[in-house]
This record gives C-alpha cells, sequence and structure tokens, in this order.
C-alpha cells in the first residue's frame, strides 16, 4: 500500500508503474520454454555424438531428457508449474550427473533456466500494517 498523500505517477491518466507480476510471469514461462528447448537439443546432441561414435545410446537417459522437456514444455503452458519445474530440473540434474564425463556438462543452463523459472512468478502480496488490522 502507498503512504497516505501519495500518488502514483501518471500519463495521460494512465498509471506507469511497471506491471511486475507480468513480466516475472512472462520470464518464467520464457525461462521454462528455453529449458524445455535446451533439454530436448541435448537428447538430439546425444544420440547424434553416440551414433557417430558407433554406439548404441542408453534409451534410459534419452528417456529422463525428454520427459525433462515434456515437463518443461507443460509448465510453460502454466500446468501445475511449481511442481513440474521442480521435477524437471531434478531430473536434468540427475542426467547432468549421470553424463558428467560425456555430454552432461551442457545441461547445466537447462538446470540454471528451470530454477531460475522458478523465482518469483506470483505478484507480490500487499502487506497490511498492523494500524489497519482489526483489534481483537
Amino acid at each position: 500500500m502507498r503512504a497516505p498523500g501519495r500518488t502514483e505517477p501518471q500519463v495521460g491518466g494512465y498509471r506507469t508503474g511497471p506491471p511486475v507480476w507480468i513480466m516475472t510471469g512472462m520470464r518464467a514461462r520464457i525461462l521454462a520454454i528455453g529449458a524445455a528447448v535446451w533439454a530436448g537439443a541435448n537428447a538430439g546432441i546425444y544420440l547424434l555424438v553416440i551414433s557417430l561414435q558407433g554406439n548404441s545410446p542408453a534409451w534410459w537417459y534419452v528417456a529422463v531428457l525428454g520427459i525433462a522437456a515434456v515437463l518443461f514444455a507443460l509448465a510453460a503452458a502454466r500446468l501445475w508449474p511449481v511442481p513440474l519445474l521442480s521435477a524437471g530440473a531434478l531430473l536434468l540434474t540427475g542426467a547432468a550427473l549421470a553424463g558428467v564425463m560425456s555430454i552432461g556438462l551442457l545441461l547445466v543452463p537447462g538446470v540454471l533456466a528451470a530454477v531460475a523459472a522458478l523465482g518469483p512468478t506470483r505478484p507480490p502480496q500487499a502487506r497490511r500494517s498492523r494500524e489497519r488490522m482489526p483489534a481483537s
């Protein structure tokens, strides 16, 4: 709440204060989309590198990357974003640790994007001062 006597700056009758809740929500969605694309691209890179080496891929690893990408995409669609981002970040972290000697370090930016998307996704709540609270 604003202090008594203070008004928001206005231009032509419109408030000019930043719409923080829109920016943080969009930022979280963009980061979730980025994490999904990064996880999917890493699955493709993994398959390419392994096939060029003449080996067969570990399909469980590809499945983990694919599931993480789907979780991030669903979180970007605002379907349970916090649990899905958390689960996807945990899966990518596990995949990064499992593949740390080969391609696992490439997953770190995806993990960081998912964790950053978990940041403030809700608008800040207005605090009530004790003066305005009802007496008990």
